[in-house]
């Protein structure tokens, strides 16, 4: 007979992989914005947490005795809202900055530096632009527009990203006007790759979609860090024709007893449009879902460049493109019909074009766009 005279040993590992930015969530923003400072930051801040952004800019925070509250408030909010409450919630391993100073939207050449300057991280996914309640709608739409341009340049290298924007303390009314214009000024913005969120809570909201994963829509989750009756009352009506005008916005919703603060709806600006001119990426988790698709071909793709002077090049790029087109079919999150195709790009031989044909999940239609790598 075999005796065991020693206790088994058992060893339990936690995993965490909140940092990780494999397309499941976790996307990484950076803000731009004007904090009031005397000095705007000439280098792209990193915050880890909110105690790092209260540090002074000699060490690189942004707290002085002349910044912005609500500047330092839409960061804590991010961060409350992006706190993990369980092992397996997703998280924000740190978030990207740049303080633009006492830099009003008439300068818009300070703010589209600041945006050609967060290139340089290649993990930010999401931008943020902050205005302040003084700045001008005339003003505020010509920096997103060059912003939108500029948006489409990434994208057209295989970089995409979205905007999501707020003024301070604009209210529904005033938020309208930057889809819709004024009989005064006519500018607007309607682009599927920028979109309005209502400022209160702002940083809670973009949290809430930089933790969503890309095939899901944010609104589907309810929010970590907000309680019923924090939200703007709003009849059914407002929040109606508030959605119908491109902005997104939190409200409680209650199917029964409970009430869940969760995000309406993401939509982007382009949604302003009407129905038969909207682009299908007018919702948000469609754009988000189809720029994944091509970060993900560009991640099968670029590796593989340095092996185009074999004859089967092309072959052997396009069989990995269908195993990743055909895998995101058999997980649900494209529709068949889906598929990137690698053809070699005439003008340049050391450029390789992709076709991509999408069909998000809760979309009509096929989208197509090309990218070059």
């Amino acid at each position: 007979m075999v005796t065991i005279n020693e206790t088994p040993k058992i060893k339990a590992y936690k995993i965490d992989s909140s940092s990780l930015q494999n397309g499941e969530g976790g996307e990484v923003p950076i803000i731009i914005g004007a904090t009031g400072n005397e000095t705007p930051s000439t280098e792209v801040l990193e915050f880890k947490n909110y105690k790092e952004a209260l540090k002074t800019p000699q060490n690189n925070g942004i707290k002085t005795d002349d910044t912005a509250d609500y500047m330092l408030k839409i960061i804590e909010d991010f961060f409350d809202e992006s706190m993990k409450l369980t092992s397996d919630d997703i998280g924000i391993p740190h978030i990207y900055m740049k303080d633009l100073g006492i830099t009003a939207a008439a300068t818009a050449a300070s703010w589209i530096n600041a945006k050609k300057d967060s290139r340089k991280k290649l993990d930010i996914q999401v931008e943020a632009y902050v205005f302040k309640s003084t700045d001008t709608l005339d003003k505020i739409v010509d920096v997103l527009t060059a912003v939108g341009a500029s948006l489409k340049e990434d994208t057209l290298k295989g970089r995409p990203r979205i905007a999501y924007a707020t003024v301070q303390g604009w209210t529904d009314a005033q938020l309208k006007t930057l889809t819709q214009g004024t009989e005064q000024i006519t500018k607007k913005i309607r682009d599927i790759d920028i979109a309005f969120i209502e400022f209160n809570k702002f940083g809670k909201h973009l949290a809430r979609i930089c933790l969503t994963p890309y095939y899901d829509e944010p609104g589907y989750y309810q929010f970590r860090s907000i309680s019923e009756g924090e939200f703007t009352e709003r009849t059914d009506a407002d929040e109606e024709d508030l959605q119908l005008k491109g902005i997104i916005f939190g409200h409680d919703e209650k199917p029964g007893k409970t009430a869940f603060p969760k995000i309406n709806l993401t939509v982007s600006s382009d949604y302003a449009n009407a129905e038969e001119d909207r682009s299908p990426l007018s919702l948000i988790h469609a754009n988000r879902n189809v720029n994944q698709l091509i970060r993900d071909s560009m991640a099968v793709v670029y590796p593989q460049l340095k092996r185009r002077e074999t004859e089967t090049f092309i072959e052997e790029v396009q069989a990995d493109l269908d195993e990743l087109s055909s895998d995101k079919i058999r997980l649900g999150y494209m529709k068949g019909g889906t598929r990137v195709t690698a053809v070699e790009y005439e003008d340049s031989p050391s450029t390789l074009k992709l076709k991509v044909k999408a069909s998000p999940v809760n979309v009509t239609g096929i989208i197509e766009l090309e990218v070059y790598v």
